[in-house]
């Protein structure tokens, strides 16, 4: 459903305060985020983790000068207003700069009550939010590229480590597939870069991830870090696989992990260099490890033909939009090939499991394992 306009909220404000009608509403102000993190692909994002607010009784969607978002509906949401909490909170943590915390970029508000206030958000630029809004950060430049490589070589990279579970539901109880692997950029950046958007210089950035590989390979390696290991994923540039500390960690891999990893490859580097990316795919395979294209869009995949691509998964990232939009990707891709990023969104997992999908990752796979997992116990009990 398409958006509605700011001209419809402030009739929908003025309606309230006429007739008397209770109704709440939610506003979102990326306007307050840095740069790196207001492009048209992480508005996206934010539209997608409001969605959970949309099955709320007369729930409407707004687009508002700033850029913000904003939704009205009538009657209790809470379920649903700490789903939207937890999607915009795991946007955040995932964010590759310094970002404002929740508290301000997010506001509640009771119609009619506070419908005064709501109306402010309409004016394209109010000079009191201007004042308290965060100042830009500068992207990376080559020298504090320098400086943060050279802070990596020596940082204890471990504390940066995190793990997010892959489940895979089935006709029994959901089962860890395997844990993706990554390092938490915006706790490194608040660190050792905090005045810098890392993703603000993509030629730069990509440099640093090819960095952050060779330094999340060299910890999985170290002696006994894969000793009680189970199945996970690593998100690698094509380089990476062909560099020399890939080949220390395939030295160290357990015979009970092999076949049991995945490689999560970025569209870029197919685009990139086709023939580099076939060379690792081979590589790779000769080892025995399992390939996977991340953010596979329908778009994405409209355009690159998933069978000539040869890869054992695909990620999906989740949007309101992927129902209408996945069927040419069932049509050339298994099922069970399709690795879902539901975010915090409950209605991805519903969709998911509705289509035949079996792997899922995100909060909402996460709540869903955690009270199937209490259900189960409560039943033996």
């Amino acid at each position: 459903m398409k958006p509605s306009t700011p001209a419809r909220l402030a009739s929908l404000v003025s309606d309230c305060a006429a007739a008397g009608v209770n109704r709440q509403a939610l506003l979102l102000r990326m306007d307050r985020l840095p740069p790196g993190l207001s492009r048209p692909h992480h508005r996206r994002l934010a539209e997608s983790a409001l969605a959970p607010l949309m099955r709320a009784p007369r729930s409407e969607m707004f687009h508002l000068p700033g850029p913000r978002l904003a939704v009205v509906w009538r009657g209790d949401a809470e379920a649903a207003l700490l789903d939207v909490v937890d999607a915009l909170e795991h946007l955040l943590a995932d964010a590759t700069v310094a970002a404002p915390s929740l508290r301000e970029l997010v506001f509640l508000y009771d119609l009619p009550e506070n419908g005064d206030l709501l109306m402010l958000a309409l004016e394209d630029t109010p000079v009191h939010e201007t004042l308290v809004g965060p100042k830009p950060v500068p992207p990376l430049d080559p020298a504090s590229l320098l400086m943060l490589e050279s802070a990596l070589a020596q940082a204890d990279i471990a504390r940066f480590a995190r793990r997010e579970a892959v489940w895979r539901f089935g006709p029994d109880a959901p089962s860890l597939a395997w844990e993706r692997r990554t390092l938490s950029l915006s706790e490194l950046t608040a660190e050792l870069v905090p005045d810098r958007d890392l993703a603000g210089d993509p030629w730069l950035f990509r440099r640093l991830t090819r960095t952050l590989d060779r330094r999340l390979l060299a910890l999985l390696a170290s002696p006994g870090e894969l000793v009680k290991a189970g199945p996970f994923a690593l998100d690698l540039n094509v380089v990476s696989v062909l560099g020399p500390e890939f080949l220390k960690l395939d030295a160290a891999l357990p015979t009970l992990l092999r076949g049991r990893i995945v490689l999560a490859m970025h569209p870029a580097d197919v685009v990139a260099d086709a023939s580099a990316f076939a060379f690792a795919r081979g590589f790779a395979r000769a080892r025995d490890y399992r390939l996977m294209l991340r953010d596979a869009t329908p778009q994405l995949l409209a355009v690159l033909s998933a069978a000539s691509l040869d890869l054992d998964y695909l990620s999906l990232p989740w949007s309101p939009d992927l129902p209408t939009e996945a069927a040419h990707i069932f049509d050339t891709c298994p099922t069970e090939s399709l690795v879902l990023e539901c975010g915090a969104d409950p209605a991805a997992l519903q969709w998911g499991r509705g289509a035949g999908l079996q792997l899922f990752t995100g909060a909402a796979a996460d709540r869903a394992t955690d009270r199937t997992t209490l259900g189960e116990r409560a039943a033996a009990a």
